[in-house]
């Protein structure tokens, strides 16, 4: 790993553990290698605001499982008949739950930064606009446009509503150090989750 990648991955930890406020240039330098306070970080970013926005769509940018989601050759549905043909419509969205529950997993250090640190500036809220959340969008949006085979319906909002429910439920179990406040477990509110976007379709479906 480069000393700027170091740099980065330090970075993100502290920002999403302590805030950007909180965190100074000397503790990352420290925490990367580099001489506390002797300047290291700037041979490799201009500022530590600079460091955040670029952090951020560092992180963004390592899609992992969610990349070959993005083809737009790409069928959800398809893919769920290949692995689980059986399964009904509230399997399916319990599954497209829990992958956005896992990537918010692997974004734990920025999901922590957006919503929870509100001394961040709009170039980091753009670049996680853009690189994340239309992009998740896209995909919710096109799974909910084929489970519903056709049938019409404003899957754009109900989209949102479901990555909103998922956000949620990440943001309030982190807050609470790993354990929802409700007590409900990740896979009973995912599975409630999955039962009222089910009735949407549903619903349109019969329409």
């Amino acid at each position: 790993m480069s000393t700027r990648e170091k740099i980065i991955e330090v970075a993100l930890r502290l920002f999403g553990e302590q805030g950007f406020a909180r965190t100074s240039v000397a503790q990352i330098e420290g925490e990367a290698g580099l001489l506390p306070g002797g300047g290291g970080l700037f041979r490799h970013f201009r500022s530590k605001r600079e460091l955040l926005t670029e952090a951020v769509t560092h992180r963004l940018a390592q899609r992992g499982d969610w990349e070959y989601l993005l083809d737009p050759e790409f069928s959800f549905v398809g893919m769920l008949d290949s692995i689980a043909p059986t399964a009904s419509r509230v399997d399916r969205l319990l599954l497209l739950s829990e992958m956005g529950l896992a990537r918010l997993d692997h974004n734990r250090d920025v999901s922590r930064i957006l919503m929870r640190d509100n001394s961040i500036d709009d170039s980091v809220l753009a670049a996680f606009r853009h690189d994340e959340y239309e992009v998740v969008m896209t995909v919710v949006t096109r799974a909910l446009t084929e489970l519903a085979g056709g049938a019409d319906g404003d899957w754009p909002a109900a989209a949102a509503v479901l990555v909103g429910a998922v956000s949620h439920y990440w943001l309030m179990a982190d807050i609470f150090d790993g354990e929802h406040p409700s007590g409900i477990d990740s896979q009973r509110y995912l599975r409630a989750t999955a039962e009222l976007v089910a009735a949407r379709l549903d619903e349109a479906s019969e329409q």
